[in-house]
């Protein structure tokens, strides 16, 4: 089944799949092409294709059940950050002239989250004091042990399971797998406890609360609780400190920043501004 995808202008999808090819985390796990994004994702009660397609100035969905067009939609929305109001971080940066070049750089860019909570649950444990491509390599192993597998084109892709079905994993399986015993129960705590949270509290109660349940689970510290509700759920009005991103920050704006007029600045998008900043210092990096 096809339908259209509601967007938000400015929108770039050239942006999103330049982001998502680059992105470690997430390579070899989608089937890219210039003018669509496929992934395995689980709607319901089986895994399915999901593929967003661009198509002149719109850009569709598809999916093989009629019955998951829906579920599709809101899922791929979520995903590329569809409906993000970027504008409103456009119209913040008007002053700060560095930002403002980073902007004309990423311009149309929506904020690309993790494709599911469960992502992001399994995920945040394995980055923890990991680099980054050790981290990608783990979660690739996970899913080649435990993601259902999908056929698209002759490529075989790997949807996360639900966090019903991961909270049925037991730490040294989970830990066999990724090749870290610890980090195997420690996922095996996570997935337990977002579970027990459920998605729609995470989403919708007010963050302090969202982030105190999370922070609440063995095996979740402030970096994690924060992945997990602003690279995963889109929340981008906090970030637990502006240091975090000081390195990057730095790379675009040529030293040290002022932390307190960027928070005064910035306000609820200050998410976004972090997103902007670690893609662009990423990107003038590479």
């Amino acid at each position: 089944m096809r339908t259209t995808l509601p967007i938000r202008e400015p929108f770039s999808f050239d942006q999103t799949v330049t982001f998502i090819r680059r992105f470690p985390p997430c390579q070899g796990e989608y089937l890219i092409e210039e003018r669509s994004l496929t992934a395995a994702v689980t709607l319901g009660d089986q895994a399915v294709p999901l593929t967003i397609r661009k198509r002149g100035r719109d850009l569709e969905v598809e999916t093989p059940r009629a019955a998951d067009t829906a579920a599709a939609v809101e899922r791929a929305a979520h995903w590329i950050g569809a409906d993000d109001d970027v504008g409103e971080l456009y119209a913040a940066a008007a002053g700060d002239a560095a930002f403002s070049r980073l902007i004309e750089t990423l311009h149309g860019l929506h904020h690309v989250r993790f494709l599911t909570l469960e992502e992001i649950s399994v995920y945040c444990v394995m980055m923890q004091r990991t680099p980054i491509t050790m981290a990608a390599r783990m979660k690739r192993a996970f899913l080649e042990q435990f993601g259902t597998p999908v056929e698209v084109g002759g490529r075989t892709l790997r949807a996360m399971p639900s966090l019903a079905a991961l909270s049925e994993l037991d730490g040294p399986t989970i830990g066999r797998a990724i090749r870290h015993t610890k980090k195997g129960a420690t996922i095996a705590s996570v997935v337990r406890g977002v579970a027990a949270i459920g998605e729609a509290t995470l989403r919708e109660a007010p963050y302090a609360e969202a982030r105190d349940a999370l922070l609440a689970i063995t095996g979740i510290g402030p970096f994690s609780a924060a992945a997990i509700l602003l690279r995963g759920l889109g929340r981008m009005d906090q970030v637990p400190s502006v240091k975090m991103f000081a390195d990057d920050a730095a790379v675009i704006y040529g030293g040290a920043i002022d932390e307190a007029a960027i928070l005064r600045r910035y306000g609820r998008q200050i998410g976004y501004w972090s997103f902007y900043v670690k893609t662009g210092a990423a990107r003038l990096r590479g």
